[in-house]
């Protein structure tokens, strides 16, 4: 690999990290939000299924996120490494 594709993949790695973060910190907010709504509605409230689906797919969000930052790790440390 050469060094000009070496940064340019430590800068999208960079730029995906930077996304993942800010993201990261909205799912927080709905997953907090929709837990502490989920525990103070009762199992047969006509609302609760909906929710649950916002928590489901906010949870799911959040671990591709996860994936999303450990790729930018993985191209970060890959450059450091091969200078």
């Amino acid at each position: 690999m050469s060094c000009r594709q070496a940064q340019k993949l430590e800068s999208v790695g960079r730029l995906a990290a930077g996304w993942a973060h800010d993201f990261n910190y909205l799912l927080t907010v709905i997953n907090g939000y929709s837990r502490l709504l989920l525990g103070s509605l009762k199992s047969d409230d006509p609302l609760r299924g909906g929710l649950e689906e916002i928590h489901k797919a906010g949870e799911r969000a959040a671990a591709l996120i996860q994936q999303l930052l450990a790729f930018s790790r993985k191209q970060i440390l890959q450059r450091a490494f091969s200078i």
